[in-house]
This record gives structure tokens, C-alpha cells and sequence, in this order.
């Protein structure tokens, strides 16, 4: 989309989000590959729980930076953008909100240790 003239790709605090973003969604990825390595070896339900809180938060944060980028079209119904934030806050809620992930399975393993 343009704005005042340009391609909004040619600001540089759009370049900055959109680095940012894959950051996030790099790491991630990599800690999720990570956990499914230790699951596969019959470990890691602490860092499956924590890879459950990282992501959910970073999928929120990507997906409300992205709708931020599409300015008043983030929000229309039309564009999936407004759909993936949705459903991205669904993700922290779903199968145990993250304030209870952290403290009642993250913390309390951490604790044991």
C-alpha cells in the first residue's frame, strides 16, 4: 500500500517491524524444532509448556504489527490480516492461558529443580 507517495516498504520504521517480526517468528521456530527433538527423546514437557507461551505471544505480537502496517485495512473482515489476529489471540487462551501456563507448570517445575 502507498502512503504520502510511497510504497509504505520504502519507510524504515516498516522495515524495522517487518525485521523484527521475522526475528520472532525465526525463533520460534527453531525453539519449537527444539522441543520436538527432546519430545521425540521422552523429555521436555517444561520447555514444550514454554515453547507454548513463547510462541502464542509472538504470534500475537507479529499478527497485531502486521495489522498495524495495513493501517484501517488491518481491520476489515475482507483482509486475512484481521483474521490471523484473532485467531492469534485464541492461541494464549486456548488449552491453558499463558498467566497459568507460567505459573501453575513453567514456574512450578522450575521451582522443583
Amino acid at each position: 500500500r502507498n502512503v504520502f507517495g510511497k510504497n509504505i516498504s520504502e519507510y524504515q520504521l516498516t522495515r524495522v517491524k517487518l525485521g523484527r517480526m521475522a526475528v520472532l517468528i525465526q525463533a520460534g521456530r527453531q525453539f519449537s524444532y527444539q522441543v520436538a527433538r527432546l519430545m521425540a527423546k521422552g523429555v521436555g514437557t517444561t520447555e514444550a509448556s514454554m515453547v507454548k507461551a513463547y510462541v502464542c505471544k509472538a504470534a500475537e505480537w507479529v499478527s497485531r504489527e502486521a495489522m498495524q502496517i495495513h493501517g484501517g485495512y488491518g481491520y476489515a473482515e475482507e483482509y486475512s490480516v484481521s483474521r490471523l489476529f484473532v485467531d492469534a489471540r485464541v492461541l494464549s487462551i486456548f488449552e491453558g492461558a499463558d498467566e497459568t501456563l507460567c505459573l501453575k507448570v513453567i514456574a512450578r517445575r522450575l521451582t522443583e529443580k
